[in-house]
């Protein structure tokens, strides 16, 4: 995570990257219910009904330097923990 805050992503895995997110969006949608959902989620927090496709703008033009700069600003390797969670005690 300290390196993404340096060195920014290769092309090829900034677009491997861009095309996971792209495929999540239609499949968070696969349902009418899931749009309903959406849409009703959306009015909610104020968001646009299609922000989904802006999102996807988004991605589209995103550079390496876009994502180290994003890193570099919001991502806090220091402040990290790890969460472990064992059985429940009988």
């Amino acid at each position: 995570m300290r390196d993404m805050q340096t060195v920014s992503p290769s092309n090829h895995e900034l677009e491997q990257a861009k095309a996971l997110l792209l495929r999540e969006i239609p499949l968070s949608e696969s349902s009418v219910e899931a749009i309903a959902g959406g849409m009703l989620s959306r009015t909610i927090t104020g968001l646009p009904l299609d922000e989904s496709i802006q999102a996807a703008r988004r991605y589209l033009a995103l550079t390496p330097e876009d994502v180290r700069a994003a890193f570099a600003k919001w991502v806090r390797p220091g402040d990290l923990v790890q969460v472990t969670q064992g059985p429940t005690p009988q």
